[in-house]
């Protein structure tokens, strides 16, 4: 091993634009098999209907609510 190479050297990042997040949050709602509502809901309530939508509201929540497209 090579202690000089830099060990993030291969790691990639991207930076979204607000189409990108907005995009990704469509995605992990759907996944998840609902809306933002229905995860609000969930969130709220403590009890979420499976892993899946515990992971994405985790995930999403920090975001404001997604724009109606």
């Amino acid at each position: 091993m090579d202690i000089n190479k830099d060990p993030y050297s291969d790691i990639e990042v991207e930076i979204l634009d607000e189409a990108g997040v907005q995009e990704a949050i469509d995605h992990a709602l759907a996944r998840a098999g609902c809306s933002w509502e229905e995860l609000q809901e969930q969130a709220k309530a403590g009890r979420f209907r499976d892993e899946v939508a515990r992971r994405v509201w985790f995930a999403v929540s920090s975001f404001a609510e997604p724009s109606q497209a």
